[in-house]
């Protein structure tokens, strides 16, 4: 069954379901097929992931319908399960495992039971110093390219916090706004600089389309900056619009 905790996975929607939702939460990978060790490996795999209750989200790739995803992980054998963490593969395993090995794969990764967060009363009034509230604040400085105070709201937010990743994403994204990008050289420079206006001009989807220009021309210029300027597009748009839909499909298309 999918649920919060329990996700079908597909190429279409990889980056936005894998890659993204990992900078908060791990995803266990579970690559399957039709067969017995498999029947026998699924069912304690979702036993795990209701009972941590959110502490990782179990992805199901159904092989036959994407062999795409299992060609680029190297699948040679089923079971296989690798555990995605901040974006990237960071360990795995292949057959049937007890659950107990299970329990200590993920310990070892650092992965642990999330216990159910305590029903707060709604704050009539939003303190500015919140997590929250800073968040927001970065966000504002964010999508006018005000990158000191983007780096002094987000000073404020604990690792802890559920705001704290998004955050990260937002800095990652600032060196878009930075002086060296006009003096770069070549055509992915230049795309990234023509996507930085429109971004700041609030022509969010021609911006993107820009971007996915300069991942085509050169996906690894400035150690992937063009994806971290997707990434922080997708935040000031609103991770939730539909309209991003196309873009991830894309980005992870190009990327993957």
């Amino acid at each position: 069954m999918a649920g919060p905790n329990v996700q079908n996975i597909t190429v279409a929607a990889f980056q936005k379901d894998v890659v993204e939702r990992s900078m908060q939460t791990p995803v266990l990978l579970d690559f399957r097929e039709d067969c017995e060790p498999c029947k026998a490996l699924s069912p304690v795999l979702e036993k795990l992931a209701t009972e941590y209750n959110g502490g990782f989200v179990l992805g199901r790739v159904e092989i036959q319908m994407e062999q795409e995803l299992a060609e680029a992980f190297g699948v040679q054998g089923v079971p296989f399960c690798v555990l995605v963490q901040q974006g990237r593969p960071a360990d795995g395993f292949q057959g049937v495992l007890p659950e107990t090995e299970i329990v200590e794969f993920l310990a070892r990764n650092g992965v642990q039971p999330d216990a159910a967060p305590p029903i707060e009363e709604e704050e009539p009034v939003l303190d500015p110093n919140s997590p929250e509230a800073r968040f927001e604040r970065a966000r504002a400085a964010a999508a006018v390219g005000d990158a000191a105070e983007v780096t002094d709201a987000l000073s404020g937010i604990p690792e802890e916090d559920s705001h704290y990743s998004a955050g990260e994403r937002i800095t990652g994204g600032l060196a878009w706004f930075a002086d060296e990008l006009v003096s770069a050289s070549g055509e992915a420079a230049a795309k990234l600089q023509q996507a930085k206006q429109q971004f700041l001009a609030r022509e969010y989807e021609p911006a993107m389309a820009a971007i996915l220009e300069s991942v085509e021309l050169d996906r690894d210029f400035q150690k992937g900056l063009a994806r971290r300027a997707m990434l922080l597009c997708f935040i000031i748009i609103g991770e939730e619009d539909e309209r991003l839909d196309s873009f991830r499909r894309r980005l992870a298309t190009l990327l993957y």
